[in-house]
């Protein structure tokens, strides 16, 4: 088995940092290599960690377990087995945390430098999360950044995604059929009992096949991602052009999704 640590320093309040491990499934999907996440029959994982010019895929079944200072994200795939320690500790008001990425399975002797930067990269999207995560006596401080935060958001941009939904609250899940309309409809049907006028929205199959994003700024359209067998199609609306093409993406997404809806904490 191949072992590969890390250790980073958090200036965030412990709770905050329990707070972002605890959600294994919004942790586990701001990793890097992760290709999908479905939650039908429990937490899976597609991920492909690419070295020279091969790309190792696999799904894992994730099982997450965690004690007064540790958490254990346990993933088993077919073809291999791959697991993350994160052991806190917590010195004066000083927060660090140490990883510890292990991988058994196939092309694991050919993957020492993938899994060090896999796991030095979850260190640090697990700084930005906790970091910018709102403790109860800081929620009302982010009122007025709002706007901006959702105007930063690029689905090419992995961090302004965690940024902003690390300082956002899920207000509805459920499965929808989008029909006619696509995901428009959707979006209509969400507005007539939704007042928030900043909303992310996400949805995937039950086979994890398709799924998308979208940032909504009342009926507007910030940023749009569609992803299918056949790849990723993503927009960041900043002219009437690109605001045509994200209407067009919407309009084509149609199926059955689970959907996810946040809105930022404080509101706009």
């Amino acid at each position: 088995m191949k072992r590969k640590n890390s250790s980073i320093s958090i200036n965030a309040p412990k709770e905050a940092v329990e707070s972002v491990l605890n959600d294994a499934p919004s942790f586990i999907t701001n990793w890097p290599y992760v290709v999908r996440v479905s939650m039908k029959e429990g937490l899976k994982v597609e991920i492909m960690m690419p070295r020279f010019l091969f790309r190792f895929r696999d799904v894992y079944r994730f099982d997450h377990h965690a004690d007064y200072n540790s958490h254990i994200y346990d993933g088993r795939g077919a073809k291999g087995h791959i697991a993350l320690v994160v052991t806190l500790k917590e010195w004066q008001k000083e927060i660090s945390a140490v990883l510890e990425l292990s991988y058994k399975g196939k092309g694991e002797f050919w993957l020492g430098k993938t899994l060090q930067n896999f796991v030095e990269s979850i260190g640090s999207i697990l700084k930005e999360l906790a970091e910018n995560r709102p403790v109860q006596e800081q929620i009302q401080t982010y009122s007025r950044a709002r706007g901006s935060t959702a105007a930063n958001v690029d689905f090419a941009d992995p961090m302004s995604v965690a940024n902003f939904l690390s300082k956002s609250r899920m207000i509805h899940s459920g499965l929808h059929i989008l029909g006619e309309g696509g995901l428009l409809g959707l979006v209509s049907e969400l507005r007539t009992t939704m007042p928030d006028r900043i909303l992310y929205v996400s949805g995937i199959t039950s086979d994890g096949t398709s799924s998308f994003k979208v940032l909504l700024d009342g009926s507007r359209v910030l940023a749009i991602e569609h992803r299918t067998q056949e790849g990723v199609k993503a927009v960041k609306v900043k002219n009437d052009e690109d605001a045509r093409a994200a209407f067009d993406m919407a309009a084509g997404i149609r199926g059955a999704y689970m959907v996810n809806v946040w809105v930022p904490v404080g509101g706009v």
